[in-house]
């Protein structure tokens, strides 16, 4: 059973209601339920009911009510004791429990909107009154917890619209003033903030006899001396630093704007996060931070800033530099700007201290401090190794040690590298990587670096490789992927992973090492063009691989006589599509930029069926070569008929037949040209062409026939023939859209157990086949079977969770599909005026994607219920289609 008592008191049993009773059952009732699972003593009860002067029955009148409880809800629920009555909830959901669980996970508005009006609102107010406010007050502190999870979000605007009402609901609330108060802070309305607690102190000094408590007062003083908020965003020490003493002490004592420079892994953000810490107390008013490679825009930083200074960012840069200043003015907060690229990106962020770290000189920047870091000198390195590895082993191998750091060329970052390998690597000796050290083909690129200029450091690890390594090099530069698997970069991934030109990200969901360059490496990677095309028949070759082991309805393209790179896209095909996804759109993109039309057509149409499977955006066609090939006309029509773009797809049916030239296209564009005329509800045009498909699958292409059946025999389904729909689907359905639209034939014939039969197996197949995109068509099928069996419970189950994934998902068609279905179970469950909500929205979605026989479908629901004419009687007429298309729900 389902208890409720976040508004009126409710009990229901397997979706049916169950009466609460009494106006003091009902208090019982719900005394035992917020109380649960402790037991209430039958003398607080009889208090509770007659607190004024009990009767001699008392006892008994109680025990009555709890009998007659017992009696509709079953004696199993509310036991007794010693310690009083009980009401036992194993097995049994209470709407309190799943409001106090959701809030504590976070989800505040799912909690929220369990509320269905007052608390115990069919309970008298005499007997609930205390119970109710002690539930409000829960709800209350929720409201106010979402309240400031949506100001720290930077939606104060919002916050301060809903605190309106809230405030003269609950006017002596103190939390919700201080949050009013917090809100006009964050805005940048101090002004109004000082009002509000000014008429605060007047309500509570006259009314209550009270002054604001701590939290209104400080934030007066807020509003009086600017916000107070300080921000604290260094991040903390993670790297070693050795070697600094006095660059610490020197830049630590400069004022001003100071500049770091130096070649990437020199130190200069260890060194700036170093001497911001040491300097943090002399800035009380706060310490900003920002890793400018991460947040490239001036603009992005400064709407960070704001926020972090309790402002809210205004959408125009000049507005957010102006307000960025206004805040900073008067006030010691040090601004620290890591990896900056230019100046311009820094000038908007400077403040009165700053501390700049940079690989490029900024020769703009005038009037600056600046330092470039040196290497360090050996006993540094040494001392930076020892701090991450431990005394003891450098102590038992001093001279290896004093040869890893020269070979290390003093660098820090190559410093770190090593002395991290040899952290992780706890079996080797410091000799061990010497020797490995010692051959510069072999060292990381870190490694090689004697000289502070970046670009010096990336040629020398370039020099040092071999022609394939160094073409490869700068092939993987030139490709326009985020990252890549290992076989894009066979055989020389580990050279470039050792040299540090390719950083290691681990292994994906297909078990493939991934890879990529850091962002300077791959900015000189790119610099000189280099061939892709071998990496982009690589892709396709995989692709029509991973294509080939998919359980899609698409046409599937010949394979293609090339060497695979991978076994990856063989043994797991769906998450190797998962991961390489963008790689493998950025491959299209890439060959259509170079001219290789042909290419992309290969890779889109094996593309395809994935995409279908898992019901993607509009990727593909935004990707589509120009020149006409009969295999992208069908991918796009598929692209348009899962969009639900209908008004297109006659004229890209008519492409497909005048273009077809062999037997199995033939069938394909008959097919297709069919499902156009069925998108656009002429139903008895689609059987034709149907009909025709089948018959010339029969006679040259065998292996569509069974998918031309289905089709035929779905749109008899939709015209209102099921009878003759059902006899085609016995002979066809294999797959599992074929055993979906069985089920639903089935269904309308009123054969529900061979509906669920069907739909069983549809389900089966598409979870073995990794199908998820018709699984919340499905479920809205299957409803329509439970709904005609009367298992509301169960279909109201399928229709939300449906809903949900079609929401997310943006189906439209989905939508009103299930739209639909819920207003048929609203209808037989007796609730009209939910069953019209339903359909005048389903209405509007299938008005906007101009399905006219689901527009006639939705009227004639409307029309039973006496809320719209007979409309649905002239599409019928224009359409040519009978009343029992309509699937009218079972009444």
């Amino acid at each position: 059973m389902r208890f409720a008592v976040l508004g009126p008191v409710e009990v229901s049993r397997d979706g049916e209601a169950v009466p609460p009773g009494s106006g003091r059952e009902r208090f019982v009732l719900a005394t035992l339920l917020l109380a649960a699972p402790a037991a209430v003593r039958a003398e607080a009860l009889i208090d509770a009911l007659w607190p004024d002067d009990p009767p001699p029955t008392a006892k008994a009148q109680l025990h009555n009510l709890v009998s007659r409880l017992r009696g509709r809800l079953g004696a199993e629920v509310i036991t007794s004791g010693i310690a009083g009555y009980e009401l036992r909830l194993d097995g049994h959901r209470l709407d309190l429990h799943e409001f106090r669980s959701l809030a504590a996970t976070g989800a505040l508005d799912d909690a929220l909107a369990l509320w269905r009006g007052p608390a115990l609102a069919n309970v008298p107010d005499e007997l609930a009154a205390g119970l109710r406010q002690a539930l409000h007050d829960e709800r209350l502190a929720v409201i106010e917890t979402r309240l400031a999870a949506e100001l720290d979000a930077g939606r104060s605007e919002d916050v301060l619209r809903e605190l309106r009402e809230l405030i003269r609901e609950h006017p002596y609330r103190e939390a919700l003033r201080e949050q009013h108060m917090r809100a006009l802070l964050k805005a940048g309305r101090r002004a109004e903030a000082l009002e509000v607690y000014r008429r605060t102190h007047r309500v509570f000094a006259d009314e209550l006899g009270i002054k604001p408590g701590e939290g209104l007062r400080r934030l007066e003083q807020q509003a009086l001396h600017g916000m107070a908020v300080r921000p604290r965003q260094l991040p903390a020490h993670v790297v070693p630093l050795a070697g600094r003493d006095e660059l610490v002490q020197e830049i630590s004592a400069a004022h001003g704007v100071v500049l770091l420079l130096g070649p990437g892994g020199v130190g200069k953000s260890v060194l700036a996060l170093t001497v911001a810490h040491r300097m943090a107390a002399e800035f009380p008013d706060g310490q900003l931070y920002a890793d400018l490679r991460a947040t490239p825009t001036a603009h992005e930083v400064l709407g960070r800033f704001l926020r972090a200074l309790g402002a809210e960012p205004p959408a125009d840069s000049a507005e957010r530099v102006a307000l960025y200043r206004s805040h900073l003015a008067d006030r010691r907060v040090l601004v620290v700007l890591d990896d900056a690229r230019d100046e311009e990106q820094v000038r908007p962020l400077l403040n009165a201290t700053t501390l700049i770290t940079s690989r490029h000189r900024l020769g703009g920047l005038l009037g600056v401090r600046r330092w470039t870091l040196p290497l360090l000198s050996p006993a540094s390195s040494v001392e930076l190794m020892t701090s991450v590895i431990g005394a003891e082993r450098v102590a038992a191998e001093r001279e290896a040690a004093a040869a890893i750091a020269e070979l290390c060329g003093h660098l820090p970052l190559a410093l770190s590298v090593a002395a991290g390998r040899l952290a992780i690597e706890e079996t080797w000796r410091l000799e061990d990587l010497r020797v490995r050290l010692t051959d510069e083909r072999l060292r990381l690129s870190a490694l090689r670096v004697g000289d502070v200029d970046v670009r010096a450091s990336i040629e020398l690890s370039c020099e040092a490789l071999d022609p394939p390594a160094r073409k490869l090099f700068h092939t993987l530069g030139n490709l326009s992927g985020p990252d890549w698997p290992a076989w894009v970069a066979t055989p020389a991934v580990d050279v470039l992973v050792d040299a540090h030109l390719v950083n290691r990200l681990g292994r994906d969901a297909a078990g493939q090492e991934r890879f990529r360059m850091h962002e300077l490496v791959l900015a000189f990677a790119r610099e000189r063009e280099e061939d892709v095309r071998a990496i982009l028949a690589g892709w396709l070759a995989l692709v029509s691989e991973a294509d080939a082991q998919l359980d899609h309805d698409l046409p599937r393209p010949s394979p293609l006589p090339a060497v695979v790179p991978t076994t990856a896209a063989r043994r797991h095909p769906l998450e190797w599509f998962d991961v390489e996804w963008p790689n493998l759109l950025a491959a299209v993109a890439q060959a259509n930029d170079l001219g290789l039309g042909d290419l992309a057509t290969e890779l889109l149409v094996r593309m395809a069926g994935y995409w279908w499977l898992r019901s993607l955006g509009d990727e593909l066609e935004h990707l589509m070569p120009t020149h006409d090939d009969i295999r992208l006309i069908d991918v796009l029509f598929e692209i348009r008929l899962q969009r639900n773009d209908y008004a297109s797809l006659p004229a890209l049916a008519d492409r497909l037949l005048a273009a077809a030239s062999t037997p199995e296209w033939e069938v394909r564009a008959l097919r297709r040209r069919g499902q156009a005329s069925m998108r656009h509800g002429l139903l008895h045009e689609a059987a034709t062409w149907h009909t025709r498909a089948v018959a010339a699958a029969r006679t040259g292409c065998p292996s569509l026939v069974q998918t031309c059946l289905d089709s035929l025999a779905w749109t008899l389904t939709e015209a209102g023939e099921p009878e003759r729909a059902v006899t085609l689907f016995d002979d066809s359905a294999t797959g599992a859209l074929a055993h979906y639209h069985h089920g639903i034939a089935l269904t309308h014939l009123g054969r529900i157990d061979d509906a669920d039969r069907a739909f069983t197996k549809a389900r089966k197949i598409a979870d073995e086949g990794g199908e998820t995109a018709g699984l919340a068509y499905l479920d809205q099928a299957w409803a329509d079977a439970d709904i005609r069996a009367g298992r509301y419970v169960q279909a109201a189950f399928r229709l939300d969770a449906a809903l949900a994934e079609h929401e997310r998902n943006s189906c439209t068609d989905g939508m009103g599909e299930v739209l639909r279905s819920q207003a048929d179970l609203a209808i037989v469950t007796g609730r009209e005026a939910d069953a019209i909500r339903y359909l005048r929205r389903a209405l509007a979605t299938w008005r906007s994607i101009g399905d006219d026989l689901q527009i006639a479908r939705v009227l004639a629901r409307l029309h039973h219920l006496g809320a719209a004419g007979d409309e649905h009687q002239a599409v019928l007429a224009r359409l040519g289609l009978p009343e029992s298309c309509l699937r009218m729900p079972p009444v």
